[in-house]
């Protein structure tokens, strides 16, 4: 669900934020925001794993074993890739 927020920045944020859209790179300046929100998400999720002892290498690791085994799930030991034909 979407929702409209103001915000006040300085000159220099708004130039900031300007400048990213200018590059191509950003559509409009909230793309630039929610990005920077993700961003600091990501920040302080990974801050609680580390606090907890996990590091990104171990829930990568997970993450890949997981999905190889839903794959095998779905799609069987022998499934052929397109590239095998």
């Amino acid at each position: 669900m979407k929702m409209n927020i103001s915000v006040e920045v300085t000159g220099n944020l708004l130039k900031y934020l300007d400048s990213k859209v200018h590059s191509g790179f950003f559509k409009s300046r909230s793309e630039v925001v929610r990005q920077a929100i993700r961003e600091m998400i990501q920040q302080d999720l990974a801050g609680q794993l580390e606090a907890k002892g996990i590091t990104i290498d171990e829930i990568e690791s997970v993450r890949e074993e997981v999905s190889a085994e839903l794959i095998e799930r779905k799609y069987g030991k022998n499934r052929k890739h397109k590239s095998d034909n």
